[in-house]
């Protein structure tokens, strides 16, 4: 049986575990794989993107609570400004459409 790792088995201390799981959480995001996961999410949540015209109150509701676990992530790995302007910026390249160099015939 696989045994998955939970913050109360890392430690059994209360005091403890906020340190922990914030060690955790900036091992998972403050690499160069985990940079690319983070531009995507931002992307995909659309931290850095004003909401569509028109939204009725369940998909506003829907949206926000997309940006807010996004919000729990960046408090979780503490970036410093000049990080996040660098992680805005990945976030819109990657909402970016593929643009294919024309081809000369």
């Amino acid at each position: 049986m696989t045994v998955w790792s939970s913050l109360r088995r890392i430690t059994s201390r209360r005091r403890e575990r906020a340190a922990a799981i914030e060690r955790a959480y900036r091992s998972v995001f403050l690499c160069p794989e985990g940079e690319v996961v983070l531009a995507d999410l931002a992307a995909e949540c659309g931290l850095y993107q004003a909401p569509p015209i028109g939204l009725g109150p369940r998909e506003s509701g829907y949206l926000d609570g997309r940006k807010a676990l996004f919000a729990r992530i960046l408090a979780m790995i503490r970036i410093s400004p000049e990080e996040h302007a660098a992680l805005q910026e990945a976030a819109r390249l990657e909402t970016l459409p593929d643009i294919e160099p024309e081809e000369d015939f």
